[in-house]
């Protein structure tokens, strides 16, 4: 026998075994039935799991509803505290402008000195109520974004228990 017979007999060996294995795995695995309960449990985890990841995705829409709403009033407070700053800013240069010109107009040192003092006087007490609503207007915004992230906190703490 030469070696290219003997390949090729070892060749139609290896096939017709790999057929047989073939064959028998087949056969004992078109027998084989999965049981009614297995295919229920797996049905059961698949609805849960599809039902948890739902509420995941809710559940993380709701919070980043919450980051949305949060960062607008964080930022909508600074934008009034900074347009109160400036408000401020005019209202004190047009107070000193005014000033100057009642002081341009003043005919006697006493008259000057009594335009001045009360420029200081309205100059401080208008600067004490705007630096008051200033820091009111913060307040404000600090406490409803303390109050934002503790119902956001409260938020995720509940989805932690419901998820347990």
């Amino acid at each position: 026998m030469t070696k290219t017979a003997a390949k090729t007999k070892t060749a139609a060996d290896a096939s017709s075994i790999l057929e047989n294995v073939k064959s028998a795995y087949e056969s004992v695995t078109s027998k084989m039935e999965v049981p009614a309960a297995a295919r229920d449990f797996v049905a059961r985890t698949a609805s849960n799991v599809k039902e948890r990841a739902e509420t995941v995705h809710e559940t993380a829409a709701n919070l980043t509803d919450g980051a949305e709403k949060l960062g607008t009033r964080i930022v909508a407070g600074y934008a009034n505290f900074t347009r109160g700053l400036l408000d401020m800013t005019l209202a004190n240069v047009q107070h000193s402008l005014a000033t100057v010109e009642k002081l341009a107009a003043a005919k006697s040192l006493n008259e000057a000195v009594q335009v001045q003092a009360d420029f200081v006087r309205e100059n401080a007490r208008a600067n004490f109520d705007r630096v008051r609503d200033a820091a009111d207007t913060a307040k404000s915004v600090v406490t409803e974004g303390a109050k934002t992230v503790q119902a956001e906190i409260a938020k995720i703490y509940s989805f932690d228990k419901k998820a347990a």
